[in-house]
């Protein structure tokens, strides 16, 4: 069974399933909660750490995310949301997909009242010209 990726408009906390994550929550605890989900981690070696989430569902469609630990702190999460018959060429999504994906995650954020600043922190969805992709995420008020 897939677990519910969710965002509370008021604290910012994640449900990832039944569990709830806190922003700024340690690493340390953190980790033993998802670790069923956890398909890789990358310690960046600068301070940054990722941990990969799968197997979620966020507004109804399949979904992965990664969650981002600066120096041992929850800080930001990214996710990625599959739509059903999203146009492909060779394997990668054409832009007319992530375009879809876009409108879906704005639509989703909209539906819960999130919108791009909160009194936690920002959430957003928009093209990555560069990484030519989605760009779904949030980021926490770290001061």
């Amino acid at each position: 069974m897939e677990a519910q990726f969710t965002i509370d408009p008021q604290t910012g906390n994640l449900g990832v399933g039944d569990v709830r994550l806190r922003p700024l929550q340690s690493k340390l605890e953190v980790e033993p909660q998802v670790a069923q989900l956890v398909k890789g981690s990358r310690d960046h070696g600068n301070g940054f750490e990722w941990l990969y989430l799968t197997g979620l569902i966020f507004g109804g469609q399949p979904a992965s995310v990664g969650l981002c630990f600066h120096l041992g702190r929850l800080e930001q999460a990214s996710w990625s949301v599959q739509l059903p018959d999203a146009p492909m060429d060779g394997g990668w999504p054409t832009r007319e997909a992530i375009d879809r994906e876009v409108a879906f995650v704005r639509d989703a954020l909209a539906r819960d009242g999130l919108n791009a600043k909160l009194d936690w922190g920002e959430v957003w969805s928009s093209f990555d010209p560069k990484g030519f992709m989605a760009s779904n995420g949030l980021r926490y008020r770290t001061s």
